[in-house]
């Protein structure tokens, strides 16, 4: 299982090269500490050469993504021990003597250029770094990217990321401490990355930030070392075997001790090699440490980590190799959309295949609307599609918009009485004027065409939003051609728009040529006055206490088919009130208009004022006449009559009108306009001098093709490495 790390970093440069580091998340392990808690040492000590930024304060101001290759001739060498360097315990008589060339770096944003000197390494990561965060102290969640190659390493993919801090220091923002934790965050959030959390020993481990960090995004510890640094300078009579036991902070994978390089040796340029072999006799010497060699020294916390990562990496494999299938699905069908090259194709192959691109938009249109077709993205799967938005559009928007219109909106009462009063004339009508209810109902009908023509023009929208959703990808090629089918398809819908909208015109207008007050569910004029005195009857009996009802008398059988006399009588019993000396009388007068008046006039005779007549004066005539009196119980029964057949006229109409208004739609613009796309856009662009121009590819596509093919190479690649894993037995 040794050679599944190398996959993992030959995979890390594949899809760093493609530019798609976060589509696959690799496993690495994730370095997090505070500050000066010695996690650029642990990583120094591990490569077995000095190349970071050291110093005091904050070092590390960008993460540092360290993939570390074993170039030994011998696979075992890496794992079994490598000599006297510590990292696989191995004794001093037992070095591997390097060549000059057998170590080297190289970093992603300067590939193909191997550095050998490890302090041009350091060099380059400082340079690096204050290109983008400046010299004083500055941070930058952007990666650098380091390859290591040595045959002294074992294969490892880590990440170095800058150090816990609290307060502000130089350049830095004033919540230097919420940026830096969202940046380890970031990296650790990772379900498949393997946390190593650095913590010096001569702190509390309570007080650990990096254990916090861990816990958070790792509360049951799967895939969390610890790493205790700095054990030769913890107080005499202490030491951290409690820690090491995992007694303190119980972690699943344990903890492991280290001990590196302080500054006095690091200003006596003491080499790595020396320093492992310090640690190593440290550990052996010490009679705290003794008997737990198996957790203490660089060597063994390599070791861990190469053999926790191995099991990481063959757990995620069959989701990587499943995710770079799907990538490679996308490439080809983007390739297959761009096709091969048309240069060298004759006039006859491109006119084929622009027929065959106008035939696939057309059935891709008429599928949409049909119900049948599918969006690219999906879409049809979390929103209405297609034809069914025209079904939202005339059952939900238009027909329950139309429902919501009160028969009365924009008529008031006073508009009524108006009407009523011109249409009688220079008289008064013995019953209500037929022409008032005429005029009245015209009016409120007339209302209805606005919201049909606003239906056409929605509608109108959805299938130019179709178009477009049905193009196929092979369009991306033409521009040429896109942009003359766009304008053919348009231009098609808004011919077929003005008929749709002259028949929406035109069912108003029948509406409005003929009023049939012989319509069945007519209330009609009789019916209108029975509800009326039903609705009366009601309120008089909640009004008027128990013992003083009176029972109406109604000669008729029914109290639709009441006669004048009746109605005349019934008023007479139940509304004696309304007629009074100050009004003209109500429906009474319908029939015996004048009583009344006549009683008013015998009985005004005899009462005279002494003297001489006085001179009546009229007064003046206003240019614009209103009606400003409060209106007479008869006008107001009038009103209510013409409100009941206005309202019943009305609701017959909107009925119709609902359900003529799709239809109208639909045969005039929907299936119109699908039934002649592709006849259309024959007719308008299959024509032999134009398929040249039509059929020129866009300057860009040649690119983008030799892009795809070299992406859909990279994926090749990225699965062979992957698919090297079936050579071994790991799955058991």
């Amino acid at each position: 299982m040794e050679q599944l790390i190398p996959i993992a970093s030959k995979l890390q440069d594949v899809f760093g090269a493609l530019g798609q580091s976060t589509t696959i998340d690799l496993p690495q392990v994730v370095v997090i500490g505070s500050q000066s808690s010695g996690k650029s040492s642990v990583l120094e000590s591990i490569v077995g050469r000095s190349f970071l930024p050291r110093g005091s304060g904050i070092c590390t101001r960008r993460p540092l993504v360290l993939q570390l290759f074993n170039t030994s001739p011998h696979a075992a060498a890496a794992s079994d021990g490598i000599g006297s360097d510590g990292l696989g315990g191995g004794e001093g008589d037992g070095e591997l003597e390097l060549r000059p060339g057998d170590e080297w770096g190289e970093f992603l944003h300067m590939p193909g250029k191997r550095l050998y000197d490890f302090n041009a390494i350091r060099s380059e990561i400082v340079r690096e770094t204050e290109r983008s965060t400046g010299k004083n102290k500055g941070i930058s969640a952007h990666a650098i990217h380091l390859k290591i190659c040595s045959p002294r390493v074992l294969h490892l993919t880590m990440v170095d990321l800058p150090g816990i801090t609290k307060v502000a220091v130089g350049d830095q923002p004033e919540d230097i401490e919420v940026q830096i934790r969202a940046m380890c965050l970031n990296y650790i959030s990772n379900p498949n990355a393997i946390l190593l959390a650095v913590t010096a020993g001569n702190t509390d481990l309570a007080n650990s930030d990096a254990l916090q960090m861990a816990r958070s995004v790792d509360p049951d510890g799967n895939r969390t070392i610890g790493v205790v640094t700095k054990v030769d300078l913890m107080d005499s009579g202490t030491d951290a075997t409690e820690i090491l036991q995992n007694r303190l902070v119980p972690l699943r994978r344990g903890y492991i001790a280290v001990m590196n390089r302080g500054q006095a040796d690091i200003v006596k340029d003491v080499t790595i090699r020396v320093g492992l072999r310090k640690e190593m006799e440290f550990f052996r010497s010490h009679p705290a440490y003794r008997h737990l060699q198996h957790r203490c020294g660089t060597s063994n916390l390599a070791k861990s980590l190469n053999g926790i990562l191995m099991h990481h990496i063959r757990d995620c494999l069959p989701e990587i190799k499943n995710r770079i299938l799907n990538m490679m699905t996308d490439i080809q069908l983007e390739l297959e959309a761009f096709g091969s090259t048309s240069h060298d194709k004759s006039g006859s192959v491109m006119g084929g295949e622009m027929l065959r691109l106008l035939s696939k938009f057309s059935s891709n249109f008429a599928a949409c609307i049909e119900g049948k077709g599918t969006s690219s993205e999906g879409a049809e799967m979390n929103e209405l599609y297609g034809g069914a938005r025209i079904s939202f559009i005339f059952n939900d928007v238009f027909a329950r918009s139309l429902m919501a219109v009160d028969p009365f909106d924009g008529l008031s009462d006073d508009e009524i009485r108006t009407t009523i009063c011109n249409a009688n004339g220079p008289r008064r009508a013995l019953f209500v004027p037929e022409i008032s209810f005429d005029l009245l109902v015209r009016r409120q009908i007339s209302r209805l065409e606005q919201p049909g023509l606003q239906c056409v023009d929605l509608v109108f929208d959805e299938l130019q939003r179709m178009a477009s959703q049905c193009e196929p990808t092979e369009f991306q090629r033409f521009p040429e051609l896109r942009e003359r089918m766009v304008e053919t398809a348009t231009s098609l819908l808004r011919r077929c728009v003005q008929p749709t909208q002259l028949m929406i015109s035109n069912l108003v207008k029948i509406e409005l040529s003929y009023i049939n007050t012989s319509h069945p569910d007519f209330i009609g004029g009789s019916k209108a006055v029975a509800r009326l005195m039903g609705r009366l009857t009601e309120e008089r009996e909640r009004t008027t206490p128990q013992g003083q009802r009176k029972t109406p008398k109604m000669n008729g059988s029914k109290m639709g088919e009441s006669t004048s006399a009746d109605l005349t009588s019934h008023f007479d019993a139940e509304h004696e009130d309304l007629l009074d000396d100050e009004h003209d009388g109500g429906l009474l007068n319908f029939i015996f208009r004048g009583k009344k008046d006549q009683k008013r006039v015998s009985n005004g005779r005899g009462f005279r004022s002494p003297g001489p007549p006085s001179i009546v004066q009229l007064p003046q005539v206003p240019d614009t006449m209103r009606q400003t009196d409060l209106p007479t119980d008869r006008e107001r029964i009038e009103t209510e009559i013409i409100k009941s057949l206005i309202e019943s006229y009305f609701c017959i109409v909107r009925k119709n009108f609902i359900d003529m208004v799709p239809k109208t739609i639909m045969y005039f613009l929907v299936n119109h306009s699908r039934d002649s796309m592709q006849n259309e856009l024959v007719s308008e662009l299959y024509r032999e001098a134009n398929i040249a121009d039509l059929m020129r590819e866009a300057e860009d596509i040649a690119q983008r093709r030799k892009t795809c093919h070299e992406m859909r190479e990279l994926l090749r690649k990225a699965l062979d490495i992957v698919n090297e894993v079936r050579d071994f037995n790991t799955f058991k």
